[in-house]
């Protein structure tokens, strides 16, 4: 399992900044997101604008910054869909999946000619949904194709089952891929 932690701030109620670190390579992104407009009765959607800068090795090495724009829905108290367009540059100078905790996963790919070698950035499209099924529990489930540039493996899928305590949301993914942050995701499963 790879675990990651994910610390946010609120700075006021539309503004949060945070920092998410992943045993995955050591990976720490740093982020912050603006909610710019919220969906009401003259606004079918809600439209959120984020940032992150992100490297391995606990910040130290293959620096990737990222934007994304999330266009969400809500549905009453049950139903959530979102759409988020991002970019993240640098993402084939990661083109390795190095170790964690002292074992390295066998990709398959490590003699593979890259045939994306004149890329560097990549385009990709996250799509979402969240379904509530009790008071305090949801499944979620998500789509992260490849738009353009650096696509190396297959596009991320992943649902999973979150539980929400007081201020914590603890979740349980089932993915193809080992991905939480930007970058990582822009580099798909496998």
């Amino acid at each position: 399992a790879i675990i990651g932690l994910e610390y946010r701030f609120g700075i006021t109620s539309n503004i949060q900044a945070g920092v998410h670190r992943s045993l995955f390579s050591k990976t720490i992104q740093t982020f912050g997101r603006w909610d710019a407009l919220r969906q009401g009765n003259s606004l079918p959607v809600s439209i959120s604008f984020t940032g992150s800068f992100e490297g391995l090795n606990n910040l130290r090495d293959n620096h990737q910054p990222g934007v994304a724009i999330t266009v969400s829905r809500t549905f009453s108290d049950r139903l959530a869909l979102y759409a988020t367009p991002a970019f993240v540059g640098s993402t084939h100078a990661v083109d390795f999946i190095s170790g964690h905790e002292g074992h390295d996963h066998d990709t398959g790919l490590e003699d593979v000619p890259d045939e994306h070698a004149g890329h560097n950035d990549t385009w990709f499209m996250g799509l979402g949904g969240r379904l509530r099924f009790s008071t305090t529990g949801y499944v979620t489930g998500e789509y992260t194709p490849r738009i353009a540039g650096y696509d190396p493996n297959s596009a991320e899928w992943g649902i999973a089952i979150e539980k929400r305590t007081g201020g914590h949301t603890l979740q349980l993914n089932f993915t193809n891929c080992f991905g939480t942050t930007f970058g990582q995701l822009a580099r798909g499963g496998s």
